[in-house]
């Protein structure tokens, strides 16, 4: 497998040229470049740029289109209820969170339910908005108009997303935790990774379409194989993965009647629906020093204990992102020959050459 390395602000250039040449505004694609160049930035190269010819490959088959817009269904805090009408996921969902955040902020807490966008990206960047904001944040996601993808506990066939939450918690005048984690033990877009770098994944991530253990990427996309059934990622934690899933598909998409994975057609998109609680917690603690104190003396706690190679140490949620951003913002992103050649195919449909940027 060999790979390039590209400067962050060519990428962000690059994205951002695309979207604006297939339709978008300047603003939705300045959004829409500076989240998925900010997942590779932070080690997510699952939800980075290598996502745009999938976005591109449904804007060509009529699935997505640059004049959807969304809907407020409610707006009545603390609830803040949007139809997204799969419009592009990364704007239409910043735009929520950051009404959110203004909501929680004005009243203390807010509650707001995201409906049927496209493809909304790294959940924990949400968490980072929020965070930013002051606000603890907690977000469910469910992914529609797919196949499902992820196999109960005990189960040989798919019947999850991937279905990420992530929490934030901000610290006042400190980098905020943010953890965010798909509820399968690998999230589907590091498989396509490992698909285009050529690579296995580890044992007892995947399931074949008869449901036998395998360490082939392949298996969990659809024609990828030709003449096998899908297979299955397997769910985090046995049980406790499979059912943090479950929820989160009810609480982002089902209770409110959203695209669900198992009723929608399965096109050549991506939709995500959106749960979010926001909280300011000023209202628990009215101190931001104490608030500060309280957090940074536990998680040095947690830092200082022993690792058990000291060449990899105790790190808390946030930390490894952070690290990871400072390491290729000054190195690069590196893109697998494969991912960059997909990329270049999309950007050559709106008459950009890549190479360029």
């Amino acid at each position: 497998m060999t790979y390039r390395l590209h400067r962050p602000e060519s990428l962000h250039a690059l994205v951002r040229e695309m979207v604006t040449r297939a339709g978008w505004t300047e603003a939705q694609a300045q959004e829409t470049a500076h989240h998925l160049v900010l997942a590779n930035l932070s080690g997510h190269d699952s939800h980075g740029v290598g996502m745009i010819p999938l976005y591109f490959t449904s804007l060509a088959d009529g699935n997505l289109k640059p004049d959807a817009a969304p809907v407020t269904k409610l707006d009545g805090a603390p609830f803040l209820i949007i139809d997204g009408q799969v419009a592009l996921g990364q704007p239409t969902a910043r735009e929520a969170v950051e009404r959110a955040a203004k909501m929680a902020q004005d009243g203390g807490v807010a509650i707001v339910n995201l409906l049927d966008a496209h493809h909304i990206g790294r959940i924990g960047h949400y968490a980072e908005i929020a965070a930013e904001a002051g606000l603890i944040s907690f977000f469910w996601v469910n992914v529609a108009g797919r196949p499902p993808i992820v196999a109960p506990y005990a189960a040989k066939e798919a019947r999850f997303g991937t279905n990420p939450h992530a929490i934030g918690i901000p610290v006042p005048d400190g980098e905020p935790i943010i953890l965010d984690f798909a509820t399968s033990r690998m999230a589907h877009g590091k498989a396509r990774v490992a698909l285009n770098k050529g690579v296995q994944v580890p044992p007892g991530y995947i399931l074949d379409g008869e449901g036998k253990p395998t360490t082939d990427p392949a298996h969990v996309f659809q024609h990828a194989i030709p003449d096998l059934p899908l297979g299955a990622l397997l769910p985090f934690g046995d049980h406790k993965g499979a059912g943090l899933s479950l929820i989160a598909e009810l609480l982002s998409a089902g209770l409110m009647g959203a695209a669900r994975i198992d009723e929608k057609p399965q096109k050549s998109w991506i939709i995500n629906s959106l749960f979010g609680v926001l909280i300011d917690p000023s209202r628990l603690e009215p101190d931001a020093a104490l608030r500060r104190s309280r957090t940074e003396s536990y998680l040095a706690f947690v830092r200082a204990a022993k690792p058990q190679d000291p060449a990899d140490p105790v790190l808390a949620p946030g930390d490894k992102e952070r690290a990871i951003r400072a390491e290729r913002g000054r190195a690069g992103i590196p893109l697998d020959d494969e991912t960059w050649s997909q990329i270049k195919a999309a950007a050559a449909r709106y008459g950009i050459d890549a190479e360029q940027f």
